[in-house]
């Protein structure tokens, strides 16, 4: 009797929820896609040498933390050590007091020649999102600054 209206029911249900679905993961793809937002144009929260952020977090990290965790930092130091991924980024360590730690700088590259002129030893300026201490103190998203 009523079986013919609830099949008609069912079937339009069944379209708008598929639509729906489309588009909640067409906007999941979109955000986990969408580039991550450069540094170079930002302000620095704070500007500070490679020795004393890493002195600052291995005196009292939860102190650094609370300062410095998820801002903008612009570094300065030399560079102790560097490496280019397969996919063109560039893993910078920069040199701290202790000669086994310092700062772990990840900068994003195309191809990694853009990097070619960077060596050990070089005084350098970096901006990038410290994100902790892990052995070294992270910095993220970071960019080389002129």
């Amino acid at each position: 009797t009523n079986f013919p209206k609830i099949k008609h029911i069912m079937k339009k249900f069944l379209k708008i929820a598929f639509v729906v679905a489309l588009l909640v993961a067409g906007y999941g793809w979109y955000i986990y896609n969408k580039p991550v937002a450069n540094l170079e144009g930002q302000n620095s929260d704070y500007s500070i040498s490679a020795d004393s952020l890493f002195n600052q977090f291995q005196n009292n990290e939860s102190e650094a933390n609370k300062k410095y965790l998820g801002k903008i930092l612009e570094v300065n130091g030399k560079v102790k050590d560097l490496s280019i991924s397969d996919s063109g980024d560039l893993n910078m360590m920069l040199e701290s007091d202790i000669e086994m730690f310092g700062i772990n700088c990840g900068i994003a590259g195309k191809n990694g020649s853009q990097f070619k002129d960077y060596k050990v030893g070089d005084s350098i300026k970096i901006k990038g999102e410290c994100t902790g201490m892990s052995m070294d103190v992270v910095m993220t998203r970071c960019v080389i600054v002129k």
